[in-house]
Protein backbone atom coordinates (compact mmCIF):
# COMPACT_ATOMS: atom_id res chain seq x y z
CA UNK A 1 0.00 0.00 0.00
CA UNK A 2 1.47 3.29 -1.02
CA UNK A 3 1.02 6.47 0.87
CA UNK A 4 -0.73 8.99 -1.29
CA UNK A 5 -1.09 12.54 -0.18
CA UNK A 6 -4.59 13.50 0.93
CA UNK A 7 -6.38 15.73 -1.45
CA UNK A 8 -8.31 18.64 0.02
CA UNK A 9 -11.11 20.06 -1.99
CA UNK A 10 -12.00 23.69 -1.71
CA UNK A 11 -15.20 25.22 -2.94
CA UNK A 12 -15.27 28.90 -3.75
CA UNK A 13 -19.02 29.43 -3.72
CA UNK A 14 -21.36 30.97 -1.20
CA UNK A 15 -23.59 28.30 0.29
CA UNK A 16 -26.62 28.84 2.44
CA UNK A 17 -29.19 26.62 3.99
CA UNK A 18 -32.74 27.83 4.52
CA UNK A 19 -35.10 25.84 6.63
CA UNK A 20 -38.31 26.41 8.43
CA UNK A 21 -40.12 24.57 11.12
CA UNK A 22 -43.61 24.84 12.44
CA UNK A 23 -44.01 26.36 15.87
CA UNK A 24 -45.17 24.04 18.60
CA UNK A 25 -48.88 24.38 19.42
CA UNK A 26 -47.85 25.98 22.72
CA UNK A 27 -45.82 28.68 20.97
CA UNK A 28 -48.61 29.23 18.43
CA UNK A 29 -50.96 29.96 21.35
CA UNK A 30 -48.32 32.22 22.91
CA UNK A 31 -47.97 34.08 19.59
CA UNK A 32 -51.73 34.45 19.20
CA UNK A 33 -51.86 35.99 22.67
CA UNK A 34 -48.98 38.34 21.83
CA UNK A 35 -50.87 39.54 18.78
CA UNK A 36 -53.88 40.20 21.04
CA UNK A 37 -51.74 42.22 23.46
CA UNK A 38 -51.53 39.56 26.18
CA UNK A 39 -48.52 37.92 27.77
CA UNK A 40 -48.94 34.35 29.01
CA UNK A 41 -46.76 31.89 30.85
CA UNK A 42 -47.07 28.56 32.62
CA UNK A 43 -46.84 27.95 36.35
CA UNK A 44 -44.75 24.84 36.88
CA UNK A 45 -44.88 22.36 39.75
CA UNK A 46 -42.01 24.30 41.38
CA UNK A 47 -44.37 27.30 41.63
CA UNK A 48 -42.29 29.38 39.21
CA UNK A 49 -43.96 31.04 36.21
CA UNK A 50 -42.12 30.88 32.90
CA UNK A 51 -42.72 33.12 29.93
CA UNK A 52 -42.79 32.05 27.20
CA UNK A 53 -44.27 28.77 28.41
CA UNK A 54 -42.08 25.77 27.71
CA UNK A 55 -44.55 22.93 28.23
CA UNK A 56 -42.63 21.77 31.27
CA UNK A 57 -41.15 23.15 34.48
CA UNK A 58 -37.39 23.56 33.88
CA UNK A 59 -36.73 23.05 37.61
CA UNK A 60 -38.58 19.75 38.01
CA UNK A 61 -39.05 18.64 34.37
CA UNK A 62 -42.73 18.03 35.15
CA UNK A 63 -44.98 18.74 32.16
CA UNK A 64 -47.32 21.73 32.12
CA UNK A 65 -50.64 22.03 30.32
CA UNK A 66 -53.17 24.70 29.40
CA UNK A 67 -54.48 24.36 32.96
CA UNK A 68 -51.17 25.86 34.16
CA UNK A 69 -51.51 28.96 31.99
CA UNK A 70 -51.36 32.33 33.73
CA UNK A 71 -51.58 35.83 32.34
CA UNK A 72 -48.55 37.99 33.05
CA UNK A 73 -48.73 41.74 33.44
CA UNK A 74 -47.06 44.05 30.93
CA UNK A 75 -45.77 46.08 33.91
CA UNK A 76 -42.58 45.10 35.65
CA UNK A 77 -39.31 46.04 37.31
CA UNK A 78 -35.98 46.89 35.73
CA UNK A 79 -33.54 44.31 37.15
CA UNK A 80 -30.44 45.23 35.15
CA UNK A 81 -29.43 47.32 32.15
CA UNK A 82 -26.61 48.24 29.81
CA UNK A 83 -26.22 51.58 28.06
CA UNK A 84 -24.79 50.88 24.62
CA UNK A 85 -22.92 53.58 22.70
CA UNK A 86 -22.85 52.44 19.07
CA UNK A 87 -19.54 52.23 17.28
CA UNK A 88 -20.07 53.46 13.76
CA UNK A 89 -19.37 50.96 11.02
CA UNK A 90 -20.86 50.23 7.63
CA UNK A 91 -24.49 49.19 8.05
CA UNK A 92 -24.81 50.42 11.64
CA UNK A 93 -28.28 51.90 12.05
CA UNK A 94 -28.10 53.13 15.64
CA UNK A 95 -26.35 56.45 16.07
CA UNK A 96 -27.33 57.46 19.60
CA UNK A 97 -26.70 55.55 22.85
CA UNK A 98 -29.52 53.15 23.72
CA UNK A 99 -30.42 50.81 26.54
CA UNK A 100 -30.95 47.06 26.65
CA UNK A 101 -32.37 45.81 29.88
CA UNK A 102 -33.79 42.90 31.80
CA UNK A 103 -37.35 43.38 33.00
CA UNK A 104 -39.01 41.18 35.61
CA UNK A 105 -42.66 41.31 34.57
CA UNK A 106 -45.25 41.17 37.35
CA UNK A 107 -46.41 37.57 37.59
CA UNK A 108 -43.28 36.05 35.99
CA UNK A 109 -40.48 34.37 37.90
CA UNK A 110 -37.62 35.18 35.55
CA UNK A 111 -36.64 38.47 33.89
CA UNK A 112 -37.01 38.93 30.16
CA UNK A 113 -33.71 40.16 28.72
CA UNK A 114 -32.79 42.32 25.75
CA UNK A 115 -35.60 44.84 26.17
CA UNK A 116 -35.39 48.43 24.97
CA UNK A 117 -35.95 51.10 27.60
CA UNK A 118 -37.33 54.33 26.24
CA UNK A 119 -38.68 57.75 27.23
CA UNK A 120 -36.25 58.24 30.11
CA UNK A 121 -32.89 59.97 30.39
CA UNK A 122 -30.14 57.40 30.79
CA UNK A 123 -28.88 59.18 33.93
CA UNK A 124 -32.25 58.40 35.58
CA UNK A 125 -32.10 54.64 34.98
CA UNK A 126 -31.79 52.45 38.05
CA UNK A 127 -32.40 48.90 39.15
CA UNK A 128 -35.86 48.78 40.71
CA UNK A 129 -37.41 51.28 38.28
CA UNK A 130 -41.02 50.33 37.55
CA UNK A 131 -41.78 50.13 33.83
CA UNK A 132 -44.61 49.27 31.46
CA UNK A 133 -44.66 47.87 27.94
CA UNK A 134 -45.25 50.19 25.00
CA UNK A 135 -47.20 47.95 22.62
CA UNK A 136 -46.97 48.43 18.89
CA UNK A 137 -50.28 49.25 17.19
CA UNK A 138 -52.20 46.02 16.48
CA UNK A 139 -51.74 46.39 12.71
CA UNK A 140 -47.93 46.59 13.09
CA UNK A 141 -47.49 43.58 15.38
CA UNK A 142 -45.74 40.48 14.14
CA UNK A 143 -44.59 37.19 15.60
CA UNK A 144 -41.99 36.70 12.86
CA UNK A 145 -39.18 36.55 15.46
CA UNK A 146 -40.84 33.80 17.46
CA UNK A 147 -39.12 30.43 17.16
CA UNK A 148 -38.87 27.07 18.86
CA UNK A 149 -35.19 27.80 19.43
CA UNK A 150 -35.14 31.31 20.83
CA UNK A 151 -36.59 33.93 23.08
CA UNK A 152 -40.11 35.18 23.22
CA UNK A 153 -40.08 37.39 20.14
CA UNK A 154 -41.44 40.35 22.11
CA UNK A 155 -39.72 42.84 19.81
CA UNK A 156 -42.33 42.16 17.14
CA UNK A 157 -45.17 43.31 19.39
CA UNK A 158 -43.60 45.62 21.98
CA UNK A 159 -41.65 48.77 21.06
CA UNK A 160 -39.93 48.82 24.43
CA UNK A 161 -40.57 49.67 28.06
CA UNK A 162 -40.96 53.07 29.67
CA UNK A 163 -41.33 54.28 33.27
CA UNK A 164 -44.87 53.77 34.53
CA UNK A 165 -44.79 56.39 37.31
CA UNK A 166 -44.99 53.89 40.19
CA UNK A 167 -42.58 54.01 43.11
CA UNK A 168 -39.45 51.89 42.72
CA UNK A 169 -39.75 48.21 43.58
CA UNK A 170 -39.00 47.14 47.14
CA UNK A 171 -35.49 45.90 47.99
CA UNK A 172 -36.50 42.21 47.86
CA UNK A 173 -37.37 42.58 44.16
CA UNK A 174 -34.27 44.68 43.45
CA UNK A 175 -32.16 41.89 44.90
CA UNK A 176 -33.85 39.32 42.68
CA UNK A 177 -30.63 38.50 40.83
Amino acid sequence: MTDTPKQHLRMEHMVSLHYSEELTPLLCRFGDNLMAGKLIGHRGSSGMVYMPPKGYDPMTLDPTTDADEVEISDHGTLTGFTIITPVQYYGQQETKPFVYASVLLDGASMPTGGQDIMNIDHADLRVGLRVKAVWKPAEERTTAGLSNRGWAGLDGVIEGFEPNGEADAPEKVKGFL
